[in-house]
């Protein structure tokens, strides 16, 4: 018996890289809009120098993505493709620089490291902001990599370190936690060997004034608006009642530690003491390290005072992954987190696809029930828009408001309820004073979120949402008649 080629040894990978890219792919095609990817879409309808919840880079371009592809499902998601092909070829770099020797079998083990992990597969393939901010600060990270190596060499290359800041920038105007990154990248040059004498030059602090200076819309945005967004993130959701408790921290982490795989979080723990060959492989260790101790870092305290979503730690581990083919590299330890991707990703795919697995359990999880069946929703509004043709449309949740826009192609619909959100940017209330709404509600959100508004609420009908004999969501149509704006 022959052990097999070292020319062939990536081709097991690469076919564990296409079951996971046919998960995505599924994802892409049939998965109907999450709620907040609607709200995402209807932003780039409503085109503003930001938004409420996030800069405006992200529905800058959907909105651009919808004047060239039109107003679709794939539309919606057509970026993903885009990001994942710059992570690709960067990651492709790396594969030559890191294992020059075989760098088809380091891409394609790092494809699995990449795709295989449910927080990268997951936040890769929906129309969330982290998709754009993981492509670029990937980017910008490997430039300031590529930049130290050659400033390390002869002093030079502060056109890479232009473009790193560059790409900052985007990033964060893409998100506000691309910031981290921004940290990471002084501690690397105030602590790199070698690096800190490039603070003595005008170009370190040129290439910051230019990071900050892409923010200007944001800036300029939240001066207008009461520093809206601003006030949102640093006050108003650290008095949210659904403040994180005791527990919150553990939830996180184990949170985290499922969608990232158990094996990822060995391989970065054992990356952390890994000695890494001097130049490019030390120099991208080094950064990786910093991103990831500084986000990880603000996590952890984030995660007592308020509730922290798994995904919040992306940023951190978005120079980690390319790395771990240096550590991974017992084939056993790839595939047991590639199967490990794979079960969770199939449940991704049905859970969202096909049916809500808590349905089928006899549960109910209201975010994953509440994106199945708004074309169905859509035709009886319509029917009732032409029997109610001077009532405005609205819901009693942001994420139900942008679901049924999506569906209606509409970006008219508004969101009435107590949460602070982008619609109370786009909704005159003066204006609709006096008028009807075709109001759409559920059980959890019910006509109460109006905050007594209007003088009746009745009920016109309820559509049960079935899928595989089950009923998976219950939306309630109302006519809701006088609407009186209240005084907030």
């Amino acid at each position: 018996m022959t052990n097999a080629s070292p020319s062939r040894l990536w081709l097991p990978y690469a076919v564990i890289a296409g079951v996971l890219l046919a998960i995505k792919l599924w994802v892409f095609v049939a998965m109907p809009p999450i709620g907040d990817e609607a709200y995402y879409w209807i932003w780039g309808q409503h085109p503003a120098l930001s938004y409420f919840d996030h800069p405006p880079l992200h529905a800058w371009l959907l909105g651009l993505i919808s004047q060239i592809l039109g107003w679709n499902l794939y539309a919606l998601r057509s970026l993903t493709w885009v990001t994942l092909g710059i992570t690709a070829w960067i990651y492709w770099y790396w594969s030559r620089r890191l294992a020059p020797e075989n760098p088809a079998l380091y891409f394609w083990r790092s494809a699995v490291l990449y795709l295989a992990s449910l927080l990268f597969l997951s936040m890769g393939s929906i129309s969330f902001h982290d998709h754009l901010l993981i492509a670029l600060c990937l980017a910008s990270g490997h430039f300031m990599v590529l930049f130290a190596e050659r400033y390390l060499r002869d002093g030079t290359g502060f056109s890479l370190l232009y473009l790193a800041a560059l790409l900052l920038g985007l990033a964060t105007l893409t998100k506000y936690n691309a910031v981290f990154l921004g940290v990471a990248f002084l501690g690397f040059l105030l602590f790199e060997p070698g690096m800190r004498r490039s603070l003595l030059t005008p170009h370190p602090w040129l290439a910051a004034l230019l990071s900050v200076a892409i923010q200007t819309p944001v800036f300029w945005w939240n001066l207008v608006e009461g520093f809206a967004s601003y006030r949102f993130h640093l006050a108003e959701r650290w008095t949210d009642p659904q403040q994180a408790g005791p527990g919150q921290l553990g939830v996180y982490l184990v949170v985290t530690l499922i969608n990232l795989s158990p094996i990822v979080a060995y391989a970065t723990a054992r990356l952390t003491v890994y000695r890494a060959r001097a130049g490019f492989e030390s120099l991208a260790k080094h950064l990786a390290m910093w991103l990831l101790g500084i986000s990880s870092a603000a996590m952890v305290i984030l995660a007592f005072f308020v509730p922290v979503f798994f995904y919040w730690s992306i940023v951190g581990f978005v120079l980690v992954i390319p790395l771990l083919g240096l550590i991974l590299t017992r084939p056993w330890l790839v595939y047991l987190h590639a199967a490990y991707g794979i079960v969770l990703g199939l449940f991704l795919l049905v859970n969202q696809t096909l049916v809500p697995v808590p349905t089928l359990l006899g549960g109910f999880h209201w975010v994953t029930s509440s994106m199945y069946g708004w074309d169905e929703v859509a035709e009886k509004v319509k029917a009732l828009e032409a029997e109610h043709p001077d009532a405005f449309l609205a819901t009693t949740v942001y994420t139900t408001a942008a679901q049924l826009s999506f569906a209606l192609k509409d970006s008219s619909v508004v969101a009435i309820s107590p949460r602070h959100d982008q619609y109370d940017f786009w909704f005159d209330p003066a204006a609709h004073a006096g008028r009807d709404a075709i109001l759409v509600a559920d059980p959890f959100y019910t006509p109460g979120e109006t905050g007594g508004q209007f003088e009746s609420i009745t009920l016109l009908t309820q559509i049960d949402i079935v899928r595989f004999g089950k009923v998976v969501y219950q939306p309630q149509i109302y006519l809701a008649r006088n609407f009186t704006p209240d005084a907030r």
